[in-house]
């Protein structure tokens, strides 16, 4: 058996502790090393059970003389670069919270040092790994061609400065829909408005090749909704990405086509209202032992540098496009 990995963890904000978290419950996690200089932050790490697997550094220079295989980034986006640039550098392996950087061409180069150095870089697209989306994406034939999609993904307000809703809220959905079909968005039209707070409320039509995709985001709403709907030729899906509750409806005159023992399992609901079974989990833990077994190369990674391009581009377009008034093409990525 391997020894346990030493993992570090740059951040320990809201999503930070997250991480940490999760990696404390890991029986392959040794240690987590947190760099975090804030005081608030710090005080509020002592209140969580963390096994006594937690070392906090006031520093990323102290915290690597631990020599951590694996590192999730989880600092404000302007300082992706910076920080995993310098583990990326080292060989080290990283998760990098999406954005993946906050413009192309500082993505670009993290996918290039990744690559010189041959390093993991996995990307923290988390939907991926919510096991509805990946039920939804293993039965998405049943549904026939896509037609049309919509994402709804409203928020609370928050105190916390969140920049532009496309980047922090819709580029999700942006990826979902791409990893869901494995198609990129050709051109998109956008439209945003400030309520409460900096672009918090923001809308847009993406246009794929042969289906058009409309994402909706805000964080004004008393209530978080994540939903995703996709229709197509031959029926419609409909996931709610947080009670992980996905529905598909096929057209009357249809029955669904069993190719593999596990579409066997599929539960009948009403007429044609098919609920597929799958075990519910938290995207996040999927998604950091996804990550852990990729640093130690077990696995390939499920979302990658050039994954993590295509969203902000994609993202970036929606802005240019709600800032322009006009419709505008997604700029393809290296």
């Amino acid at each position: 058996m391997k020894q346990p990995m030493n993992v570090l963890v740059v951040g320990a904000g809201a999503m930070g502790r997250h991480h940490i978290r999760n990696y404390v419950a890991m029986h392959d996690v040794a240690f987590v090393h947190v760099v975090e200089p804030n005081a608030e932050s710090k005080k509020q790490l002592t209140e969580m059970n963390l096994d006594g697997k937690v070392r906090v550094h006031d520093s990323l220079q102290e915290a690597l003389k631990e020599k951590p295989q694996a590192a999730s980034i989880v600092v404000p986006t302007p300082f992706h670069a910076q920080v995993a640039g310098i583990l990326l550098e080292k060989g080290i392996a990283c998760l990098v919270e999406k954005p993946l950087a906050a413009s192309i061409p500082e993505g670009v180069a993290l996918k290039a040092l990744a690559e010189k150095h041959e390093a993991v870089l996995c990307v923290g697209h988390i939907e991926r790994f919510n096991p509805g989306v990946q039920t939804l994406k293993k039965h998405l034939h049943q549904i026939g061609d896509i037609v049309y999609a919509s994402a709804h993904r409203f928020g609370v307000p928050s105190p916390r400065k969140l920049g532009h809703a496309f980047f922090d809220q819709g580029v999700h959905d942006m990826d979902v829909l791409c990893y869901l079909t494995g198609k990129k968005p050709e051109t998109v039209f956008g439209v945003h408005q400030a309520v409460l707070d900096s672009y918090d409320v923001a809308s847009a039509i993406l246009e794929f090749p042969g289906f058009y995709a409309a994402v909706e985001t805000n964080r004004v709403t008393p209530i978080k909704t994540r939903q995703l709907i996709v229709t197509g030729t031959k029926g419609s899906a409909h996931l709610d990405y947080i009670t992980q509750e996905l529905t598909v409806t096929l057209q009357g005159d249809q029955k669904p086509e069993y190719k593999t023992f596990d579409e066997i399992l599929w539960r009948a609901g009403r007429g044609t209202e098919m609920r597929p079974y799958f075990t519910k989990k938290e995207p996040l833990r999927a998604e950091l032992e996804h990550f852990l077994e990729a640093a130690k190369g077990n696995e390939k990674p499920l979302c990658t540098a050039q994954d993590g391009l295509n969203a902000i581009a994609i993202a970036q377009a929606c802005v240019d496009s709600a800032t322009t008034g006009k419709k505008v093409p997604v700029p393809k990525t290296p």
